[in-house]
């Protein structure tokens, strides 16, 4: 297997990136702001990826294992010490390591490039396997939001996370 590298998105990586997050198994997942919870054309992702190319409060990266397999994306708004992170993979690409080598890679830089205090992430509560791989990563739930969206006629809530920086530190300390 190729081993995996985070590169910021480029221009060029727009219709790459959109064309992954098309996949209906990523909908309600996708890690877009404002994204809709139905599926969506390749055109309307491309337009909601291009500000990843030079996010203004934050960074973005294409996921790649030999091709891009996924994106990466950390922002903090106004607030860099708690920022927020999305790891979104492929489904094709699932199950293989990519994501984890991911998300940890991305901690590894906030906490180590930002001064952030804690990440924070989520996971939509329908989403199993997805909750499985945020406990994973050795953060705490920290809450629930309830009635955050509605997938196949339902709501559902989204569960949330957060990696503080003293956990991170005392988990991979060198």
């Amino acid at each position: 297997m190729p081993q995996l590298c985070l590169r910021p998105v480029e221009s060029e990586d727009v219709p790459v990136i959109a064309t992954l997050l098309a996949h209906p198994r990523l909908v309600g997942d996708r890690g877009l702001d404002g994204d809709r919870p139905g599926r969506r054309s390749v055109a309307a992702l491309a337009k909601a990826v291009e500000s990843l190319v030079d996010p203004e409060d934050g960074e973005a990266w294409v996921i790649e294992a030999g091709d891009p397999v996924g994106v990466a994306t950390v922002g903090w708004w106004w607030d860099a010490l708690t920022p927020w992170a999305h790891v979104v993979i492929h489904p094709d690409h699932q199950r293989r390591g990519h994501g984890t080598s991911a998300a940890l890679g991305v901690l590894e830089w906030v906490f180590h490039s930002t001064p952030a205090l804690l990440v924070e992430y989520s996971v939509p509560g329908w989403d199993d396997a997805g909750l499985g791989f945020a406990d994973s990563l050795g953060g705490d739930r920290v809450g629930i939001r309830r009635r955050t969206g509605i997938r196949d006629g339902r709501y559902h809530d989204t569960v949330e996370f957060a990696m503080a920086r003293a956990t991170w530190e005392v988990r991979h300390a060198s």
